[in-house]
């Protein structure tokens, strides 16, 4: 069954329509219905039902389910509940929101159960293309849920720029929970020994075939498997990595001198430069940031 493609992470550009903390009576069903835009519906207290795809979930505290436009469910608390609800566009033109009350749609009960729950995928830079389930158990989700009901509900200005900045965190940290519970792809187990090297030794001035020897594979199979499962060269990894560390040595007072000896670096210009490359700003500027913020 086809899984349908949210493109790349750095594209998404999300807007809240509509987000409120609330409790419910037992037995309160909303649907069968459709939305005209994403849903999160997360248990802050009892229990609920939802059925989603023709497959039934039951949630408690730290639980919820997400599921997309058009697509039918039913939600159904199985005794006094306390929730959140959150409905949101992935990629839309304005941050304003639009209130999903207007757009909803009844469907049938048959309709419901005999719907594909095709799932959901996000491109995430440097991993393995990953899947969004509809059910998720988070209960570190609960703040950033919590900080977007409040923005929403006050609307101070500038609120529906806010409420983009607060939906990205969101699915960032949603994202992040997924993959750290993701187990490493075939492809990628066979780059960890050169992975594991670069992180331990990013000072070190590591060759694509020493990186090769080490996964045990000729440079080129390597170097093409390595941008595979990464999005780029050895070369730009390893500096990335370099970059990385730096930014921590920086922000913990070291000195440029020391930090470009540390990670390798014959010259201070290099590094300069390599940083510039990789953050935008020379090393300074970006130590001076830190006083401005």
């Amino acid at each position: 069954m086809k899984s349908t493609d949210l493109g790349s992470i750095h594209e998404l550009a999300p807007t809240v329509n509509f987000a409120a903390r609330a409790e419910a009576h037992a037995n309160t069903v909303w649907g069968p219905r459709k939305n005209p835009d994403f849903q999160l519906f997360y248990i802050l207290s009892g229990e609920a039902e939802a059925l989603i795809g023709g497959q039934r979930y039951l949630l408690a505290g730290g639980d919820c389910v997400i599921y997309g436009s058009l697509h039918p469910h039913r939600l159904r608390t199985l005794n006094r509940t306390e929730y959140i609800s959150l409905h949101f566009h992935l990629r839309h033109d304005s941050p304003e929101p639009v209130h999903p009350a207007y757009a909803l749609q009844n469907c049938s009960e048959e309709e419901m159960l005999h719907s594909a729950d095709s799932g959901f995928t996000i491109e995430v830079p440097g991993h393995d293309r990953l899947g969004l389930p509809a059910f998720i158990t988070m209960p570190a989700l609960e703040p950033y849920l919590l900080r977007i009901v409040q923005e929403y509900s006050n609307e101070q200005p500038g609120y529906a720029v806010y409420l983009r900045a607060l939906m990205t965190e969101l699915v960032t940290a949603l994202v992040r929970h997924l993959l750290n519970r993701q187990p490493p792809s075939a492809e990628r187990i066979k780059i960890e020994p050169a992975l594991a090297a670069i992180g331990q030794h990013p000072e070190a001035n590591w060759s694509v075939t020493e990186l090769a020897g080490l996964c045990g594979y000729h440079a080129i199979y390597f170097s093409s498997l390595f941008k595979k499962c990464t999005g780029v060269t050895p070369k730009q990894y390893l500096i990335s990595e370099r970059i990385r560390k730096a930014k921590y040595h920086l922000l913990q007072g070291e000195k440029m001198e020391r930090i470009a000896e540390r990670l390798g670096y014959a010259s201070i210009h290099y590094f300069s430069r390599n940083f510039k490359d990789e953050t935008g700003l020379t090393p300074t500027e970006f130590k001076q940031q830190e006083h401005e913020i």
